[in-house]
């Protein structure tokens, strides 16, 4: 794992690591953030895009619409409104029968959500829900006219809804049924007139506030408390919780301002616990309120326009506060101040600032993580918690109206007596179903019909004890008449009921308090069946997929571990090829995050951790983000029941300390643990950048080195990380062994983003000698998408398979498949081949494959030319197997054509003059995501006798080829449309001769249903108001347009890349006025982004003025770009600020001579001088995700 790929995640943000906000000071000449009261509460939203009826734009930005006979006229637009916000607009019915209505937390289709309607007609106010069109609250409208203009506005906080009419609460009301989504307007019965539109909002998952003590703002800029004279500004919520993190980004704009966030208090903040931010005594002050008691405190620098991260954690009677100051060099993982107080074990959770005014922004307390919408304590008390959501003594639903479904969780029972479960198919009131229930007094599973009290079937734990503490993951399967219950990845039971529908999911607990996390919840039509979701290959249904990490054979189960944000994810299969998933194994700690590594079977307990038994080491890279380079070490984890629970090992010490010492920064990552029977030992290789180091022990804890290997000549381009090493035997015989020492190399361009290499040597003991002269560089496979591979540990048979992270550090993140990413390989038995050029590794699926073959087509001994029909034509597919032996005869090149549409495909061959296999993704499809993914890969591959075997394993987003019985490999993502299911052989030369072809379609190892699931796509057409003209794409990149040239999204020209993209205008100018609205980040919450503004460039933009906005960084920055980079140190201007996603921000740049003034929300927040452009072309910029567009205007002066 690469430096590079640990400053990504971290940037990229993590719930357990703070991330760096901006914490340095402007440069001398930048303006400092707005002052109080400068910025306005609103802002404006991208535009609305007609979803039915006829729509037309106002000269003021507001909407004209009128509905006919076939029903309303809908627009929606991208923003969201989530937890706590108001939405507004005028409105104005033309007629006595014209309804005008607001839209919100609506579905990107409009299919669910809320309306606010206005009708003058029956002198009304109405609430209903789009879905079914149930009323949910009405409300009277006195005096109500037909043309006459209404300001209408709706607020909401959670499930809180409150409806007001020229400044006057005329309707509230409480409802559960959504949560989040995009804002709209709909006309019914006639023509409406809307003015345009606005949103405020607070960035928060907390709701029912109550605030006090001074004025409360939502603005653009985060949520600005201004405490009256003497008074203390609080915003209280109802939410209460035991343990809990409650975190927020503030922002002083007063020196004098004290700000808090304060934890298990009450609804007047006269008791609980705070933590001061106090500029004025430089510190930071853990107290419990009752008493004014100090807890803890800690010396700091505290400035006001400045951005910091606090977060504050209350576990038992434990406090442990965060403190983030900087992004550059980030810091805050650690606890800047521990404290024990047992005092207080719950309240409410509250902001609150004295003696200045402060911003909040991005107010979060822990809390479940669920894709679900509309909860409802049904009984019992559930509250927000360190492990997601505790339920006591309880029902907690969802609506959920689907009975063919998926549901799982990580539930943990609290007590000695606690259960806990997940219902399925109850009522709409949370009534009757089923619950799979876990009972930890009786070490039980079952399955119980909540309508008749029936335990239907019940068993004990599958792998180990259901008790209080354990966590466990339960999923339940609900197809038909059939409930299949897993438990621990095991199914553990399987029984016929009788109801097939419900309209609600939930979950339960009894007997006490228990914990619920993760929770999910599908519908098997919606289950693993995304466009681009893999059907064969291992994927998570949610979450980030990379490096394998400690696969090992134990006990009957294959243990499938990897990377995730630096966390071990889990999988078990009893096949290879099914696979359950479980909890994460190796979660962040408070020596940092657990970065790759393996795991090893203790048979004999030679550790001395098993008490005589055996189990599952784990030896992993131990991460901290607040020391230089991570400080990486080798820190231990161990496992008594089969992989279900861990324990650290060590404590404050590594197994291996960084070779620089417990300070150091020194590349030191990845151990890969394997047995030397030859030489009684255990063996460690570790990567150090440019090479190897090799450590041996006899009792699996207490480590030495013994050598290394690597440097200088040996050194290949790029950084080598994730190892394996193990002995083969060539070509079967047992007494001719080879060492093999496989590597990962990137990121760089010289491997082509990233490589998967090896060399084949001798092993004595204490070093490794290889066969390869220095610079020779082997590839395990040839492919753009192989990486970090790793194999079992303990296979039985003495059999080595691997697998692999299918992606590359050119856009290791990238792939357009949202709320999961990244998959990985088939598995590959490895073996060694003596060939002309010396030993080689082949790499062949293992047989496990073969099960899920389902149909077979089958072609043979036939002729093919250039000219020859197509003799897979009417063959289609998306998950499949080709098995092809072709004969070259005269033909040049012989290949197939898959994944093929009338415009796209990919092509898997083999040139004949190059002795080359290849695979080609030019026009498999999606690839303007990233820079260079489209292109041809090669494998160098010789032929028998002319005939080429192939071996091609094809599924939605991926192709691996397979030549020469395993001795040539390319590995390949690829995204097609779901519809591009054909595919074709061909021959170009000459004529070949198929000897034998197969394609064998394969079921799917996740899915339940045989179905491609369509997006939920949100409606396009809109436009992008500008006069920069045509605009020149470069290097590349997603800049949305329609055919007409008009821009895809409401918000204007959006734009999506990883990476930088420009797109540049041909008009150049020197003094400027230049305005626009740029937005930052997607539709959805999860859809990051920066973008730059760029002016007085050059014309490919590597030299150029740029505004730089970092919602991720809340930072603005000024900077002169030479050669495409800028120094950061060297801004001209660095303003702190607490821009966000999802926001929509006007900007001015003004430009005369050498001074450069720029404004944000209508407030100028630098104004510096600079000599080094004098003109240029403009530009509009987009990195690291979505950004937008719209408005954009240069006046030149």
């Amino acid at each position: 794992m690469s430096v590079s790929r640990r400053t990504l995640l971290l940037a990229g943000g993590t719930a357990a690591t703070l991330l760096p906000l901006g914490g340095i000071l402007p440069a001398a000449q930048a303006a400092t953030p707005s002052a109080a009261g400068a910025t306005p509460a609103a802002t404006p939203i991208p535009d609305l895009i007609p979803v039915t009826g006829t729509w037309t734009r106002t000269s003021d930005g507001g909407q004209k619409a009128t509905a006919g006979r076939r029903g309303p006229a809908l627009a929606l637009s991208e923003q969201q409104l989530a937890a706590k916000g108001a939405y507004a607009a005028c409105v104005t019915p033309q007629s006595s029968s014209s309804v005008g209505a607001l839209v919100f937390r609506a579905a990107l289709d409009g299919s669910t959500g809320y309306a606010v309607a206005l009708d003058p007609g029956r002198s009304r106010i109405r609430l209903y829900d789009l879905a079914g069109g149930d009323t949910l609250a009405t409300a009277p409208l006195p005096g109500a006219q037909a043309g006459k203009p209404y300001d209408l506005e709706v607020a909401v906080d959670g499930p809180e809804l409150t409806v007001h009419v020229d400044g006057k609460r005329l309707l509230h009301t409480e409802d559960h049924r959504h949560d989040t989504g995009s804002v709209g307007l709909l006309a019914q019965d006639g023509t409406v007139t809307f003015g345009p539109p606005s949103l405020s909002s607070v960035t928060t998952n907390l709701t029912g506030w109550t605030t006090s003590g001074g004025t409360w703002t939502p603005s653009p800029l985060g949520w600005r408390a201004a405490p009256a004279q003497g008074a203390t500004a609080r915003a209280i919520t109802t939410t209460k919780a035991y343990d809990t993190a409650l975190q927020a980004d503030l922002l002083l704009h007063d020196a004098s301002a004290i700000a808090s966030l304060l934890v298990r208090t009450d609804a007047t903040a006269t008791h609980g616990y705070g933590i001061q931010v106090d500029a004025d005594q430089g510190r930071l002050r853990l107290y419990r309120i009752d008493g004014n008691v100090t807890l803890g405190t800690y010396a700091t620098t505290i400035k006001a326009g400045t951005v910091y991260r606090l977060r504050v954690e209350a576990e038992h009677d434990e406090l442990r506060v965060h403190w983030q100051t900087n992004f550059l060099s980030p810091d805050g993982y650690s606890p800047v101040i521990t404290a024990q107080d047992s005092t207080h074990t719950k309240g409410r959770l509250a902001v609150t600032t004295s003696a200045g005014a402060v911003s909040f922004e991005n107010i979060a307390a822990a809390d479940l993580a669920t894709g679900l919408q509309g909860w409802t304590a049904r009984s019992g008390t559930w509250t927000p918690d360190l492990r997601g959501i505790r339920g006591e003594n309880g029902l907690r639903t969802a609506p959920f109206a689907d009975g063919e479904l998926v549901a799982r969780a990580d539930i943990t029972p609290g007590g000695p007596s606690s259960s806990a479960g997940l219902v399925l198919r109850a009522s709409a009131n949370g009534s009757g179903g089923y619950e799979a229930r876990l009972e930890a007094g009786r070490n039980a599973i079952v399955l119980l019909d909540r309508s008749s009290g029936a335990r239907l079937a019940h068993a004990s734990g599958p792998v180990r004890r259901i008790a209080s503490g354990g966590t466990y993951r339960v999923e339940a399967r609900a197809t038909g008449r059939t409930i299949e219950v897993y438990v621990d990845g095991v199914r553990a039971l399987k029984t016929r009921v009788s109801r097939t529908k419900g309209a609600a999911f939930g979950t339960a607990a009894a007997h006490g308090a228990s914990y619920f996390q993760n929770v999910e919840v599908h519908s098997t039509a919606d289950y693993f069946t995304e466009p681009y979701r893999p059907t064969y290959h291992y994927s998570q249904l949610r979450g980030s997929t990379s490096d394998p990490n400690g696969l090992v054979y134990y006990d009957g189960e294959y243990h499938l571990f990897h990377q995730d944000q630096g966390r071990w994810a889990h999988a078990v299969s009893t096949d290879l090829v099914h696979w359950q998933a479980l909890p994460i194994a190796l979660p962040w700690n408070e020596y940092g995050n657990c970065w790759s590594g393996s795991a090893i079977v203790d048979a004999d307990d030679t550790s001395g951790l098993f008490d005589g038994g055996s189990g599952l080491i784990a030896y992993y890279t131990s991460y901290h983000p607040d020391k230089p380079g991570g400080n990486a070490g080798v820190r231990i984890a161990y496992s008594k029941d089969k992989g279900r629970s861990w324990q650290w090992h060590g404590g404050s010490t590594p197994a291996v300390q960084n070779p620089g010492g417990p300070d150091a920064g020194w590349t030191f990552r990845d151990p890969k643990v394997i047995r030397d029977e030859a030489h009684d030992q255990w063996l460690m290789a570790v990567s150090g950048g440019d090479h190897i180091r090799f450590f041996t022990s006899t009792d699996l804890l207490t480590w030495t080195q013994v050598s290394s290997f690597g440097y200088g000549d040996w050194a290949t381009p790029g950084v080598w990380e994730c190892p394996d090493f193990f002995p083969l035997p060539v070509d079967g015989d047992k007494d001719k062994v080879k060492w093999v020492l496989t590597l990962s190399t990137g990121a760089v361009r010289a491997t082509n983003g990233s490589a998967a290499q090896y060399f084949t040597g001798e092993w004595n003991g204490t070093g490794f000698t290889p066969d390869q002269k220095a610079g020779t560089v082997l590839r395990a496979d040839s492919g753009r998408d192989y990486y970090a591979a790793m194999s079992f540990y303990g296979l039985p048979d003495d059999r080595r398979v691997w697998l692999g992270w299918m992606s590359n550090w050119d856009y290791p993140f990238s792939a357009p498949t949202g709320a999961w990413n990244g998959q990985l390989s088939t598995p590959r038995e490895l073996t060694l081949t003596a060939t002309a050029d010396g030993v080689r590794l082949a790499q062949r699926p293992v047989p496990e494959l073969v099960t899920l073959r389902t149909s077979t087509t089958t072609r043979e001994d036939l002729a093919v030319g250039p000219d020859s029909a197509n003799p897979l034509a009417g063959v289609r597919g998306v998950a499949y197997e080709i098995e092809a032996e072709i004969t070259l005869g005269t033909a040049t090149e012989i290949g197939f054509r898959l994944r093929t549409d009338d415009d796209r495909h990919t092509t898997v061959g083999y040139d004949a003059e190059a002795q080359e296999l290849f695979v080609d993704r030019s026009a498999s499809g999606l690839s303007d995501f990233t820079q260079y993914f489209a292109g041809r890969t090669t494998a160098p591959m010789k032929t028998t006798g002319g005939r080429v075997t192939l071996r091609v394993f094809v599924d939605s987003s991926s192709v691996e080829a397979f030549g020469a019985d395993g001795q040539a490999a390319v590995t390949s993502l690829i995204f097609p449309g779901p519809d591009a299911e054909g595919m074709a052989f061909y021959a170009k030369g000459g004529t070949a001769h198929v000897e034998s072809l197969k394609v064998h379609r394969l079921d799917s190892t996740f899915r339940l249903v045989d179905r491609v699931k369509p997006l939920v796509a949100a409606p396009t057409g809109g436009e992008f108001r500008s006069d920069l003209g045509k605009l020149t794409i470069t290097p590349a990149g997603r800049w949305s347009t329609d055919s007409a040239g008009r821009a895809a999204s409401g918000a204007g020209r959006a734009a999506s890349f990883d990476k930088d993209s420009n797109a540049i205008s041909a008009r150049t100018a020197a003094d400027l006025d230049l305005t626009t609205l740029v937005r930052l980040g997607g539709p959805d919450p999860d859809t990051g982004g920066a973008l730059s503004l760029l002016w007085r460039a050059s014309s490919d933009a590597t030299d150029a003025y740029c505004l730089n906005i970092d919602p991720d960084l809340r930072v603005i920055r000024l900077v002169a770009k030479t050669n495409g980079y800028f120094d950061d140190g060297a801004a001209l201007a660095r303003v702190p600020a607490l821009v966000r996603r999802g926001t929509t921000y006007p900007v001015r740049i003004l430009t005369e001579g050498h001074r450069i003034q720029v404004f944000l929300n209508g407030t100028r927040i630098i104004d510096v001088t600079d000599t080094t452009y004098a003109d240029g072309h403009i530009a509009l910029n987009v990195f690291g995700g979505r950004a937008a567009y719209q408005d954009t205007y240069a006046k030149e002066l």
